[in-house]
């Protein structure tokens, strides 16, 4: 008794796997009619600009074995549709390991060449930082809204 009802819910688990399957993928029975592949596809291709706010980035500089100054970076994303949007928005985190990463060791360097932080430099470092982490033209622009200094 006890084998046919482990038979019978293994028949119901199989049976289930199959049904989302083919639904998933969208064959069989589930097969999307002419006029709704089009409407997924229209909308797909919409081109409207998205802004995605991150969350505020503190680097610490040291000099020395000491903290010489941080600098806090807000950063906005742009990109030119909402399916874009959705996949930035699920590799953010590490999105922003990545800027941290760079940030880092770049902006040592930077700071012994230059005395101030150059926002330019800093917005195109971070574009090819976007670029290399979640592939081109993902995201269309990096809008760094604000950069402070605090030296101590």
């Amino acid at each position: 008794m006890k084998k046919l009802l482990l038979l019978f819910a293994m028949f119901l688990v199989l049976l289930g796997g199959t049904i989302g399957s083919l639904k998933f993928l969208e064959i069989g029975p589930f097969k999307p009619k002419k006029g709704e592949v089009r409407k997924v596809k229209e909308k797909a291709t919409q081109d409207t600009t998205v802004f995605i706010d991150m969350d505020p980035l503190a680097l610490p500089i040291f000099r020395g074995n000491q903290v010489a100054a941080t600098i806090q970076i807000q950063i906005k994303l742009e990109t030119n549709n909402q399916i874009k949007a959705d996949k930035i928005i699920e590799k953010m985190p590490i999105l922003t390991d990545a800027f941290v990463r760079d940030l880092h060791g770049f902006l040592p360097r930077l700071l012994k060449v230059k005395e101030r932080v150059d926002v330019l430099i800093i917005k195109q470092r971070l574009q090819m930082v976007s670029d290399k982490v979640l592939g081109k033209n993902m995201v269309s622009n990096v809008l760094v809204q604000s950069l402070t200094n605090q030296s101590r």
